[in-house]
């Protein structure tokens, strides 16, 4: 990301021949970029995409910011990754992995230094990190919605549907997330359902901070942001197969395809005979 930001700085000072220059460069990647679409070999798409939030050791497991009440959330984010998993989708973690000067810690207490064991994610999870189809962004603020590499990622995939999101805290990373993921969307002119599931999300109660209360309001701001609220995992596969987003398991058999599914090709003798006549007449259960 800091990288991205420095190229953006550098082409702001352009002067008018280096941008010239700078723009046929940029269109002859855009043309080469267009015949890699052309030939098949374009970025695998999704129609699905599952976005866990800050469950870093140091939000759930030691630190000055952990709440070990969060390990309660683990199971059903376990069961929201199988699911993407049985699907073939995209799934994301957005990860606190601050630099030591961090801004944020006028605010907070110092936490999730990226490089430390604080800004791993959480074990139960952990193994799932380097598996396919499966992408890691760090943040340095609040706020997973403003990484570069995220955004620059989403407008590649021109067919997502629909997007689930779970995590901690739900009033402050989440909401925040969710809510410029949403006007992101917008700007890019992506249509996407947004789903938060309640049973994998959860905030924290502390002096000035009501739990409930606190929920209670982000799950107001999210609903007016066009993010729907479903109670668990079985709500969401529910409201999927209202709005038609459900989707099959994938399984692998060879090298074709069946509706989701790859499908080897087999030729198989379909003969009838008297022998298969007398089985097909023959009562079940005998």
């Amino acid at each position: 990301m800091e990288k991205q930001r420095e190229i953006l700085k550098l082409i702001r000072k352009m002067n008018a021949e280096q941008r010239k220059e700078f723009d046929a460069l940029l269109e002859s990647v855009r043309a080469l970029s267009e015949e890699v679409k052309a030939k098949g070999i374009d970025a695998k798409q999704f129609r699905k995409a599952l976005f866990i939030v800050d469950m870093n050791n140091g939000f759930v497991n030691f630190g000055a910011m952990h709440n070990k009440d969060y390990n309660k959330l683990v199971p059903e984010q376990l069961k929201l990754v199988e699911k993407f998993r049985r699907e073939n989708q995209l799934i994301n973690f957005i990860l606190e992995g601050h630099i030591e000067d961090a801004v944020e810690f006028l605010l907070y207490p110092q936490h999730c230094v990226f490089g430390t064991p604080e800004a791993e994610l959480i074990p139960e999870l952990k193994p799932e990190q380097d598996k396919e189809n499966t992408r890691t962004y760090y943040k340095n603020s609040i706020n997973g919605g403003l990484n570069l590499d995220l955004q620059i990622d989403l407008d590649e995939l021109r067919e997502l549907k629909e997007i689930v999101i779970c995590g901690v805290c739900t009033d402050l990373c989440v909401m925040d997330f969710a809510l410029t993921l949403a006007r992101y969307l917008d700007e890019i002119n992506l249509h996407v359902k947004i789903f938060l599931v309640a049973s994998a999300t959860d905030t924290f109660d502390a002096p000035g901070h009501d739990r409930d209360e606190e929920t209670r309001i982000a799950y107001h701001v999210l609903e007016k942001a066009g993010v729907e609220i479903v109670e668990n995992f079985e709500a969401l596969e529910q409201r999927e197969k209202e709005l038609a987003l459900y989707e099959l398991p994938v399984m692998e058999f060879g090298n074709r395809r069946a509706g989701n599914v790859e499908v080897e090709q087999t030729d198989y003798d379909l003969t009838i005979t008297e022998e298969n006549k007398a089985l097909a007449k023959r009562p079940l259960g005998v």
